[in-house]
């Protein structure tokens, strides 16, 4: 009986990951190819016009997980313009499953993403320093922007059940502004936040399988807890 269960599950969540890859390429299949180009292009020619390995690889990780995170958005967006959110009531797949499937399938786009940018930075190092960027370091960057991408992702979808994607969008750009506000005020009002941001900083360098797997436990512990207030939002909407 269980297993029954389990393989019905498993067949919803993987029809709702269909519905979402089919929304995703709903722009055609061109939009994804330059999507998916775009950072290593970019890259590429950041590197070929004088700039540093470091400046390309914060410039690839940021254009990544910003582009990355839209897409999450955007996966919404269709739904609400084409009333597809109407068929959320009809295909055969309850709202745990469509919640589950969406982190799943956003999970996956997370590792591609982490590919791209281990990509990028390896293209980059090959043009700037005429030699192959060492393995570890390639995968301690794609791991990094997995990671983040997971964590964003996790505190905004219960912002996008519970809101428009608009509303949503206004909403996670308040909240960024009242993070960096705190952190400018933090900076004016306690004189060893900066020096004690860059000793954190140095000690992730250091540390960095540490760090990967702190990170990796806290990525865990937000999914889980951002999936039940998901499904708790979800679920007391009307579709």
């Amino acid at each position: 009986m269980n297993m029954t269960a389990n393989a019905n599950a498993m067949t919803a969540i993987l029809r709702q990951i269909s519905l979402d890859w089919n929304r995703t390429i709903s722009y055609g299949r061109s939009y994804l190819a330059i999507f998916f180009a775009y950072a290593p292009g970019v890259t590429c020619l950041m590197a070929a016009t004088g700039s540093t390995l470091d400046s390309v690889a914060g410039a690839v990780i940021g254009g990544a997980a910003s582009g990355f995170l839209m897409l999450n958005i955007t996966l919404f967006s269709y739904e609400q313009m084409n009333n597809h959110h109407w068929m959320n009531g009809i295909v055969p797949i309850n709202r745990n499953h469509q919640i589950l499937g969406r982190f799943a399938f956003l999970i996956v786009c997370d590792l591609v993403a982490g590919l791209e940018v281990a990509v990028s930075i390896a293209c980059a190092s090959s043009i700037i320093m005429h030699e192959p960027v060492k393995v570890t370091d390639a995968i301690g960057f794609a791991a990094m922007t997995v990671l983040a991408l997971v964590l964003l992702n996790t505190i905004v979808q219960p912002f996008l059940y519970r809101f428009s994607p608009y509303r949503a969008m206004a909403a996670i750009i308040l909240s960024i502004g009242v993070i960096v506000g705190t952190v400018i005020g933090l900076r004016k009002a306690l004189p060893e936040f900066e020096k004690t941001v860059e000793q954190l900083a140095e000690a992730i360098s250091r540390h960095q399988a540490i760090a990967l797997a702190a990170f990796l436990i806290i990525d865990v512990l937000a999914l889980a807890f951002s999936s039940k207030i998901s499904l708790h939002i979800y679920g007391s909407k009307d579709i």
